[in-house]
């Protein structure tokens, strides 16, 4: 069974397989998901560092269980539904903070957690990136769904 970690970066490895269905959505599409993609990774990234200071990564979390709420809706064109509805699930289970610290502080190689974290970090800020090389604005909270 795969820990927190793999499959936080699990869903980044899926998502960049399909760079170039992104690639070819419509334009508020690919900004919406690139702003997304920007904020998963600063989160990822920001996990990496409470993880690498031994603190329960209170805030990253939270983030990421917010972004994949909103995962969903913003990739279900390009992946359809049932993979768009996978990815958020994995995303949002994924993202328990309790999780990450235990499976962070028990590993024998936290380097190598470490790693994974900011390669899933680098592969969805290249999403990013190439989607809309310019973002709309920095990386910060994204509003919940609206009902």
């Amino acid at each position: 069974m795969a820990g927190p970690i793999e499959s936080l970066s699990f869903v980044a490895r899926r998502l960049i397989q399909y760079e170039r269905r992104f690639a070819q959505a419509n334009p508020r599409r690919k900004v919406e998901a690139a702003a997304l993609f920007s904020r998963i990774a600063a989160s990822l990234q920001a996990l990496a560092s409470d993880l690498g200071r031994d603190q329960l990564p209170n805030e990253p979390s939270r983030e990421l269980v917010l972004y994949s709420t909103r995962l969903n809706e913003c990739v279900d064109e390009e992946l359809g539904a049932v993979e768009a509805e996978r990815l958020a699930n994995v995303l949002a289970e994924a993202s328990d903070k309790e999780g990450l610290y235990l499976e962070y502080r028990s590993s024998p190689d936290k380097k190598e957690l470490a790693e994974e974290l900011e390669k899933a970090s680098i592969l969805i800020q290249a999403l990013a990136n190439g989607l809309c090389p310019t973002p709309p604005s920095a990386p910060g909270p994204v509003e919940p769904p609206r009902v």
